[in-house]
């Protein structure tokens, strides 16, 4: 018993040490999956609906790959639900290299999460509306990405991202590059209260509107 309360002041110790390091702001790595059920729940009722409050507190990456691996150098990726999955990975890979603000990345994925689980019904889609939407080309997205070395390497450096944490449960979310297994739980269910509670070790005014959760 001891020994887990230890563990536990160390895990949640680092995470505080590390939101300081990292200029109070609270880090935030969202590791998925394009075709994961769980992904797109989380994406669309929890990430979305929330980044409002939040937005202004965090830094967020997105790390499209899960529970895939590739072949051959990259020649091949295999993916957890199948190659349209490995397509979809990689266009978001490619997309989100494209846009530099975290507001625009997280509505290109509310949008794109919710049009391409539609690609099990059409081979066609890949998502263009959502890249129109924001005003990106999706042709260069495809021609100059997709199609080439660079797409390529972009989920290559994904697995790599992906393989540091070895995510057992799509999608994963770390905070301040430490994985705790109960902020992951809670996150699934209580996305904005867990952000809220790390927020308030620095700025008790960052989330005020609502009660915040005891971490």
């Amino acid at each position: 018993m001891l020994s887990q309360k230890l563990m536990l002041f160390v895990i949640v110790f680092a995470t505080f040490y590390a939101l300081f390091a990292y200029g109070q702001k609270v880090d935030i790595s969202l590791y998925f999956e394009a075709l994961c059920p769980d992904s797109l729940n989380f994406i669309i009722n929890q990430l979305h609906p929330n980044w409002e409050d939040i937005k202004d507190h965090v830094n967020i990456k997105f790390i499209p790959f899960g529970k895939s691996h590739s072949l051959e150098g990259g020649t091949r990726f295999v993916c957890q639900h199948g190659s349209k999955e490995c397509k979809g990975n990689r266009i978001m890979s490619c997309a989100l290299h494209r846009i530099p603000d975290q507001t625009l990345q997280v509505q290109y994925l509310r949008c794109f999460m919710d049009v391409y689980k539609n690609v099990v019904f059409s081979d066609n889609e890949n998502g263009s509306k959502c890249a129109v939407l924001l005003n990106l080309d999706s042709t260069d997205i495809t021609e100059n990405c997709y199609n080439t070395k660079e797409g390529t390497k972009l989920q290559l450096q994904a697995e790599i991202d992906t393989n540091t944490v070895g995510p057992k449960f799509v999608p994963t979310i770390v905070y301040n590059g430490v994985f705790d297994q109960r902020l992951q739980d809670r996150s699934l269910s209580n996305f904005r209260d867990v952000v809220c509670g790390l927020i308030s070790q620095y700025d008790s005014q960052g989330c005020s509107r609502r009660t915040l959760i005891s971490i």
